[in-house]
């Protein structure tokens, strides 16, 4: 006899399958001399295979054994393929508050987010990643604020069947919290925002005042009150106040495709990285003099530098 069975003088003539794991129980024919499948096997293309090895079959679509998946259109029921009963299971389920269910360019279903993504530098080292995760980082260094997009994926797809275009962001912290330099890179263009200034960037290192239309019309960087923003056709929007705080946004189609402080923008904030040192290793620009990976003091400034306004007459 094959591999996985043994003789059987008077076996059943209607040998479980991976899609008919009851049939001889419902058999209609007499025993025959045959060679059976062992225990714990069941025939799958006249080879005996181990029930666990069995997918399923839903909706005329093969899942692997184990296999987690939408099975409406609507993202009301979650199901997996149970290799041990043989079918699939389904429970009640749905997408969360801002998501909505939608396809994916490989056909697969799920839910996606349908608002963007926004990560925060928030002065003295703190930062918003675009999961909500904060996090605080000391270093004076330059940094991988985030990046991404151009194609390229880890999995996840997107929302809307596009990959982003390809940009990178670092940024430049100094003493005191604030933010010394942002330099975007995007569109073949790259464009820095220096501390302190309000009218006027640098592009590929020449300085330009505001408003400007750079790359075709597909990178503006104009001023809105007393922030300098910078958006790129189909990728990131950049807004900068001067001094301590600035916004990254991002389009839904960059979802599971970032890197750098701000995280992997997947929805999931818990696998965002919060260690100062691991971030520092990890996303640090190394410059003459630079420190990374230290947590904040609580107050980077003596009390009465930081009271001396309050204090005043």
């Amino acid at each position: 006899c094959p591999e996985n069975s043994h003789y059987d003088a008077c076996g059943t003539a209607c040998p479980a399958t991976c899609a008919h794991r009851d049939a001889p129980t419902s058999c209609p024919h007499p025993c025959v001399e045959t060679c059976a499948c062992d225990p714990g096997h069941v025939l799958n293309g006249g080879r005996c295979v181990a029930v666990s090895s069995c997918g399923c079959t839903h909706d005329g679509r093969y899942h692997p054994p184990g296999e987690e998946f939408w099975g409406d259109e609507s993202c009301h029921a979650r199901c997996r393929c149970d290799a041990e009963l043989g079918m699939v299971t389904c429970q009640e389920a749905g997408c969360k508050v801002g998501e909505k269910c939608s396809l994916v360019r490989d056909g697969v279903r799920g839910c996606y987010p349908t608002a963007c993504g926004v990560c925060q530098v928030l002065g003295a080292g703190t930062y918003s990643t675009f999961d909500r995760r904060s996090l605080r980082l000391a270093g004076r260094c330059r940094y991988l604020l985030a990046s991404g997009g151009g194609g390229g994926s880890d999995g996840h797809g997107d929302g809307d069947g596009g990959s982003g275009e390809a940009f990178e962001v670092e940024v430049e912290e100094e003493a005191g919290g604030k933010i010394r330099r942002l330099e975007v890179t995007v569109h073949g263009v790259t464009v820095g925002m220096e501390g302190g200034e309000q009218w006027e960037v640098k592009v590929s290192g020449e300085r330009q005042l505001l408003p400007l239309v750079l790359a075709g019309g597909a990178v503006t960087v104009t001023r809105e009150g007393t922030h300098r923003v910078l958006q790129a056709r189909d990728g990131p929007k950049l807004l900068f106040d001067g001094a301590a705080y600035a916004a990254l946004t991002l389009p839904v189609a960059f979802r599971g495709r970032t890197r750098g402080l701000c995280g992997d923008f997947d929805g999931d904030a818990t696998n965002d990285v919060t260690d100062p040192r691991a971030l520092g290793d990890a996303w640090g620009i190394p410059t003459p003099g630079c420190t990374h990976g230290d947590v904040p003091t609580a107050c980077p400034l003596p009390p009465p530098e930081r009271c001396r306004m309050l204090e005043g007459p």
